[in-house]
């Protein structure tokens, strides 16, 4: 008598290099159609509208006299915050909330330059201001409550305090 029961693990029929195999390759083609461009320190605004597709987030334009920002609030409470100047570029970048932003993504060209400058250093108690030639960085917070703030010191615009990047 043949039974007709359903297989329940039909992957485990492949063997284990093929299956890491297909795992890489579909794992390669998902990042292949991710969006790259962000509107990262430096890059131009335009770029905002991928960042609120890429991070399902609300946006709101909060205009000011010599410069612009683009709040965008993802849905798992987290608000960053993207400084534009009148020349259309990105000069700063701020984030509160449960979960820190991807830093690469913020940072864009500038984040290998902020490894660079954070090697060697101990770690410490409390927010990290790290200074590098042209850009200040600093950030700190504990589980669901982190905040921080990125800005080139060559694009802010005349008159604004860093204290006023929040």
């Amino acid at each position: 008598m043949m039974t007709n029961t359903p297989t329940k693990h039909w992957f485990r029929k492949f063997s284990r290099p093929t299956r890491w195999l297909c795992g890489a390759f579909a794992l390669a083609a998902i990042s292949q159609l991710a969006p790259d461009a962000r509107a990262a320190l430096g890059e131009d605004v335009t770029s905002v509208a991928a960042d609120q597709v890429r991070m399902q987030a609300k946006l709101q334009v909060l205009p000011n006299t010599t410069y612009t920002v683009h709040e965008l609030r993802m849905p798992s409470g987290t608000t960053v915050r993207e400084f534009v100047g009148d020349s259309g570029k990105v000069f700063a970048v701020a984030w509160f909330g449960g979960w820190r932003p991807n830093l690469r993504d913020i940072m864009g060209v500038h984040y290998d330059r902020y490894l660079a400058g954070t090697r060697g250093r101990r770690a410490t108690r409390g927010p990290a201001r790290i200074e590098l030639p042209g850009m200040v960085v600093i950030m700190g917070g504990h589980q669901r409550a982190f905040f921080g703030q990125v800005y080139l010191l060559d694009l802010l615009p005349e008159g604004l305090r860093p204290d006023d990047i929040r």
